[in-house]
């Protein structure tokens, strides 16, 4: 909010004046004070008053593209500069509010209601064999020939995960795409496929997800990505439709974040001190809400809720937001230095077990694509180390691909070959920024690659 400075001026009437005409010079510096007064006034509540669209000024879409040579006296080959593009065609998403405050959230326990709708809901009424587990409730359901696992677990701590789950029992074979399966599996398969189709209506409308997801789980809910794909299966095919929900508070998202990509340190594995003393993994970060929904001709495949959480004000305060030109011009000067960017600072790595940062400082090219930037919260632990309380705070994040021409050594020959490493999975944001004040938040430092294939350096 601009700050306004008004400065009041004197007007002094010397004796050479008439009274009358000292009369007329106060009389017309007074007015014009007030008027100027009442105008800046008027300003100054003008903007006070605007939306959050109209107070960052966000464009519908978010486009450049952005080529550069990239040195660094950390790279192998200092000589050889990284062929570094960047490229964005990507709809910019602001909520439709008028302000956005701090807010308070805390981790809920998955209400008891909400488990007996899921189990009332995608059971039909079935019974429900239920299954010996110290760690869970969960037990088997058989629906419309369909053979699903049912599975409750509750966090003994707050730090723990909290889990509700309702899925096809053999589901991971469903998208195994061309993975070797034996005789008997492929015939399971194609009968499930053939049990989906019968079950269902067809494909699932994101109207028609939203709709399901509200009479099921408490909030206000929207979606974040979906996306639909054909499987098939001997002579079966069928359509099948991914939904990932992102939780609104006072009609703002709390941006997804793919829980494979949450923060990973140097010590969130299992690690040894130079005595052999091995210590338990100790990951960082606060563990994300999740919700997702996937369906296979219109027939329930998989839902997943995780770690619930509720909002409180933190104040009623509108926060100021930056424009979003000042949040793009960030952005873009700070990409490449992750990129160039040894070890913490690094973009990602190809998964969440992996010390490794890719696209690497010794990168032949690396090609990054801008898919979405959307304005939403962010969960900032309330204290260092805490796990169970948080802050909502609104960023920006850029959501997007990435494919990386990597060295490596093949096949046990001598020489380095080239390694495609590419990383397009959904809900990955490479650049976290605040949008009260630009400072970059690196929330992001692991990922998963989807494929990495080889060839030989020409």
């Amino acid at each position: 909010m601009k700050k306004i400075k008004m400065f009041m001026g004197a007007v002094l009437c010397m004796n050479l004046l008439t009274l009358s005409g000292c009369d007329r010079v106060v009389q017309s510096a007074v007015v014009e004070e007030k008027d100027q007064t009442e105008q800046k006034n008027e300003e100054k509540k003008e903007t006070v008053q605007k939306t959050v669209a109209e107070q960052v000024e966000a464009p519908e879409t978010y486009q450049t593209t952005i080529q550069a040579d990239l040195r660094s006296a950390d790279r192998e080959d200092k000589e050889t500069p990284m062929k570094f593009t960047l490229t964005a065609d990507a709809p910019v998403k602001v909520p439709d509010v008028d302000a956005i405050c701090l807010k308070k959230v805390k981790r809920l326990a998955i209400p008891e209601e909400e488990q007996n709708k899921i189990k009332d809901t995608f059971g039909k009424g079935q019974p429900m064999q239920e299954e010996n587990d110290e760690n869970e409730q969960a037990g088997i359901y058989t629906v419309d020939g369909l053979t699903y696992r049912y599975s409750y677990v509750k966090s003994e701590q707050k730090s723990d995960v909290e889990e509700l789950e309702f899925r096809i029992a053999k589901f991971i074979f469903d998208d195994c795409g061309d993975m070797t399966l034996a005789s008997n599996e492929k015939k399971e398969r194609e009968e499930r496929f053939q049990n989906y189709i019968k079950a269902g209506s067809g494909q699932i409308s994101e109207k028609e997800a939203k709709e399901k997801v509200s009479g099921l789980v408490s909030g206000a809910w929207e979606i974040f990505e979906s996306s639909s794909k054909e499987l098939t299966e001997g002579s079966t095919t069928l359509e099948k439709d991914d939904f990932i929900f992102e939780r609104m508070i006072d009609g703002v998202p709390v941006n997804y974040v793919r829980e494979t990509s949450l923060p990973v340190n140097e010590q969130a594995l299992e690690w040894e001190n130079e005595d052999g003393t091995l210590h338990e993994g100790q990951p960082e970060g606060w563990e994300n809400e999740v919700l997702t929904m996937d369906f296979c001709s219109g027939t329930l495949q998989s839902f997943l809720h995780r770690n619930p959480i509720e909002a409180s004000n933190a104040s009623d305060e509108r926060l100021f937001l930056l424009p979003f030109d000042e949040v793009r011009d960030i952005f873009e000067k700070t990409i490449t230095l992750q990129v160039m960017t040894e070890d913490r600072n690094r973009m990602i790595s190809v998964d969440g077990g992996s010390h490794y940062r890719y696209p690497s400082i010794d990168a032949q090219s690396a090609e990054i694509t801008i898919t979405k930037v959307q304005l939403g919260y962010m969960c900032m632990p309330d204290s260092e180390g805490s796990d169970t309380e948080a802050v909502l705070i609104p960023v920006w994040d850029f959501y997007g691909t990435w494919t990386s021409q990597e060295p490596e050594y093949g096949n046990g020959e001598d020489g380095l070959v080239m390694g495609d490493v590419t990383m397009d999975d959904a809900g990955v944001p490479l650049l976290t920024i605040d949008a009260r004040d630009g400072s970059v938040i690196q929330r992001i430092q692991a990922g998963w690659a989807a494929s990495m294939d080889s060839k030989d350096i020409k």
